[in-house]
């Protein structure tokens, strides 16, 4: 049975993106692991059809932590047996190519985002610089390469050089709910991470507008501070959960 690790920053228990694949893989009949990091509050892993495995690391956030992980990360997969390593996005490329290069087996790239080109990056030209470089140094050198949609796959593939597939971020099928009538408060969930670029700020901005309904923020990222402000001083808290 051939062995996929696949590698993520985050803490394993929300990313219904990278259960749905490491999932599908399992069902395929490859052995996966999925690895990620330990946070000081993070929740009991849900037993899956796959192995979870968490890093512990000193640093929680910033360059620190991207050094931390990345190290600990290199060094944890040189010492595994694998047929294959997954880098998801370029946070955790560079152990997982490096790692496949001294062991000699292939890395694949997951691109769920354009990295390089988020407002967290952007903002931030020096940042970008050292993803960009990051970039350009694994990418056309990987022996696979997948992104969520043909838009990205022709960015990436003109930029880089190298072949992308596409793999759809889609739910897993299950047959639809009887639909309900509809009565207010309607409810808008907003399920993910709070960063830049989400378009929280306006949706915020248009709930006056809109009285009945309600808007359900469910995570926590760099703009949660700012959003409890903005909801502060909009007098909007009981619009907003």
């Amino acid at each position: 049975m051939k062995t996929i690790y696949l590698t993520v920053t985050n803490d394993l228990t929300y990313d219904q993106r990278m259960i749905r694949i490491c999932t599908s893989l399992a069902q395929a009949g490859y052995r996966v692991c999925l690895i990620g990091r330990q946070r000081p509050h993070s929740k009991a892993l849900v037993e899956r059809p796959f192995e979870q495995k968490r890093l512990k690391c000193w640093a929680q956030q910033g360059k620190l932590f991207y050094l931390e992980y990345n190290l600990r990360l290199f060094w944890w997969l040189l010492w595994q047996r694998w047929d294959a390593v997954c880098s998801v996005d370029l946070d955790t490329i560079l152990p997982g190519f490096w790692a496949a290069r001294l062991k000699g087996k292939p890395c694949v790239y997951d691109a769920h985002e354009y990295f390089t080109e988020v407002p967290e990056v952007v903002e931030r030209p020096r940042v970008q610089r050292i993803w960009e470089w990051v970039a350009r140094h694994t990418i056309p050198r990987v022996q696979a390469a997948y992104t969520v949609c043909q838009s990205l796959k022709t960015v990436f593939e003109q930029r880089y050089g190298t072949a992308f597939e596409v793999v759809r971020n889609v739910p897993f099928e299950r047959p639809a709910p009887a639909a309900a009538p509809l009565s207010p408060p309607y409810i808008v969930l907003y399920q993910g991470v709070l960063n830049d670029g989400r378009g929280l700020e306006e949706m915020l901005a248009a709930l006056p507008l809109l009285p009945e309904v309600h808007l359900w923020l469910a995570g926590e990222g760099d703009r949660s501070d700012a959003l409890r402000e903005q909801v502060k001083q909009a007098g909007l808290e009981q619009q907003v959960t």
